[in-house]
């Protein structure tokens, strides 16, 4: 698991992607994400037809593959134009990363997906941090146990409960740079057996900072914030 998410994060980096949704198991991960704002300067509205195809889509496969080829990669990524309705959706493909995106037009976002601003990078950089730290965790565990423990991740934006606070504290023209929510990380650990659980969250502890608390939920649950991200398995 932990190198599909390295794999997850690095893709996220080079195609400075925020996800709205992101699902990673043992098949690979899945993410939702909204065009870029240079692929949305040209609107169209579909249905579409391989003669009329989408300029919000054809944008982003150039945008994707600018972003791609700057560095050497095994395989590139395979794209498929979904067109049939009123919106365009490009699908893209990772085979060699095992990293699937679906790419939307706002319009097709969900309305209840939080949408960071695009100039505020500040989320997707704590949520690729809680990632790593969760990678990293698992690579440590793994080490103990001969193979890392069974888990699945999703991606969730619940309100902050800590926003007023965090708000309050900075001068008002700062005030933006700080989201209503926190990228929630959830883990699922319901597959792991006592032990791997129970080395897992030694692992945590190891590699967290020391002013970086990882409090217990339930029994067997645990949460642990970084910035404006958190891992959070909910426990029993």
């Amino acid at each position: 698991m932990s190198s599909l998410i390295d794999a997850a994060t690095g893709v996220m980096l080079e195609l400075a992607m925020h996800p709205l949704t992101l699902d990673i198991d043992a098949d690979g991960t899945r993410l939702l994400a909204m065009m870029d704002e240079y692929a949305l300067l040209t609107r169209s509205r579909g249905p579409y037809s391989p003669n009329n195809l989408p300029p919000e889509a054809l944008d982003t496969v150039d945008w994707v593959m600018l972003r791609w080829s700057l560095k050497s990669r095994p395989q590139r990524p395979e794209f498929t134009i979904e067109g049939g309705g009123a919106w365009p959706t490009l699908a893209v493909r990772f085979p060699s990363a095992q990293v699937f995106v679906r790419y939307v037009v706002p319009e097709a976002v969900p309305p209840e997906l939080y949408v960071p601003d695009p100039g505020n990078v500040t989320l997707s950089g704590d949520l690729r941090m809680a990632l790593k730290q969760l990678a990293d965790s698992l690579r440590a565990a793994g080490r103990h146990l001969g193979g890392e423990p069974p888990v699945t991740l999703s991606l969730s934006y619940p309100d902050d409960p800590d926003h007023e606070r965090h708000v309050a504290s900075v001068h008002e023209d700062f005030r933006d740079a700080f989201p209503p929510v926190i990228a929630t990380v959830d883990v699922d650990r319901s597959r792991c057996s006592r032990e791997q659980r129970a080395a897992h969250d030694e692992a945590l502890r190891e590699v967290t900072s020391s002013d970086q608390l990882v409090e217990r939920l339930g029994d067997t649950g645990f949460t642990t914030r970084l910035g404006f991200a958190r891992l959070r398995d909910g426990g029993t």
